[in-house]
């Protein structure tokens, strides 16, 4: 299930900062054992593999997540254009937390956390970055909730594929 905020500026002390700042909450319920999901996460120039058509291109580091390890991926949604962005490890804890910095087409950070729950795993995927691809950055004002929808569409098709692979491993 995915969460979206910041259909809004934001505000610091009176004035106004970028409105291409994007800040995402999503949440997935995952049937599998904590190692086993960080593993998959930790390795994303793996994410073509499993993800399937929102991870174009995945290159990097081999092997999992460590500080300063890095993945260079290109990404697309619904929509019809693609974003290049690289993720930097800068916090890797398993079998519970990733943080990554963004850089490229948008910018900012990315934490996951896996933690036990009944039946399985509760990630969550703490997404906020400003984008900077031109076209995007330009419509944002005006297109903000298409954009987050196309967000939407992408975590959808990740949750669905990792549950899937989950299942298929019993």
């Amino acid at each position: 299930m995915a969460g979206w905020a910041g259909t809004e500026p934001n505000r610091t002390r009176g004035r106004t900062t970028s409105m291409a700042k994007y800040a995402f909450v999503d949440e997935w319920f995952v049937p599998a054992e904590p190692q086993w999901v960080y593993d998959l996460l930790s390795c994303p120039r793996e994410y073509p593999a499993w993800w399937g058509d929102v991870f174009l291109e995945g290159v990097g580091d081999p092997g999992p997540a460590a500080p300063g390890k890095r993945a260079r991926l290109v990404t697309r949604g619904r929509l019809p254009y693609r974003l290049r962005w690289e993720l930097v490890c800068a916090e890797a804890r398993p079998p519970n937390r990733l943080v990554s910095w963004i850089t490229g087409d948008f910018g900012g950070e990315g934490i996951w956390t896996i933690t036990r729950v009944e039946g399985g795993m509760r990630v969550v995927l703490e997404w906020t970055v400003e984008v900077r691809k031109p076209l995007v950055r330009r419509l944002t004002p005006v297109l903000r909730p298409v954009f987050a929808w196309n967000h939407h569409w992408a975590m959808e098709r990740g949750e669905r594929r990792i549950v899937a692979l989950a299942r298929a491993r019993g």
